[in-house]
């Protein structure tokens, strides 16, 4: 059980997203009036995410293939070790917690206009775990700042089991 309560969170995340996260705060409502953070980047975002549990959830492709699917074309999708301990921590969810019922969407949080971390409730039948997945938008260095050709990259993701933290969480904005 200490296993998962330890959550599991890329280096490039720590680097790069704590030092930001710690300095700002942005809700989604202010985020989507911004011009480089639109309705439909985290529409798309958030679709990517349930594609994701629902193909955690899938018997038939497992956690592995599930993880593998996901982190393709990011930057985590070379770092084996940090795939192979997450598919493990991943495969004992349905062991310690209960087989897959549900997930919904609990918060988003927008740091400047490249930034986001989506929050998750993926129910399980005994526990539920709440699941955490940082975007980031790097864009080159340009005098418009509503031009963006970037797209939106998976820089991190982790799931935590301490309900008291997560879910009382108030950097978070509740509305979706």
């Amino acid at each position: 059980m200490k296993r998962f309560q330890t959550s599991i969170i890329c280096a490039l995340a720590i680097i790069a997203v704590i030092p930001v996260f710690l300095r700002m705060n942005v809700s989604e409502s202010q985020a989507q009036t911004q011009p480089n953070l639109v309705a439909f980047d985290l529409e798309t975002l958030r679709e990517s995410i349930g594609n994701f549990f629902e193909n955690l959830s899938d018997p038939s492709k497992g956690a592995d293939k599930a993880i593998k699917d996901f982190l393709k074309n990011t930057p985590l999708a070379d770092n084996d070790k940090i795939k192979t301990k997450f598919t493990d921590d991943v495969r004992l969810i349905d062991q310690n917690f209960g087989a897959y019922v549900s997930y919904e969407p609990i918060g988003v949080k927008t740091i400047g206009s490249d930034l986001v971390v989506f929050r998750y409730l993926y129910k399980c039948q005994n526990y539920p775990v709440v699941w955490y997945f940082t975007y980031y938008r790097p864009r080159a260095k340009t005098t418009d700042a509503n031009t963006s050709t970037a797209s939106w990259t998976l820089i991190g993701f982790r799931f935590d089991t301490n309900l008291d933290a997560a879910l009382l969480d108030a950097t978070f904005d509740q509305r979706n």
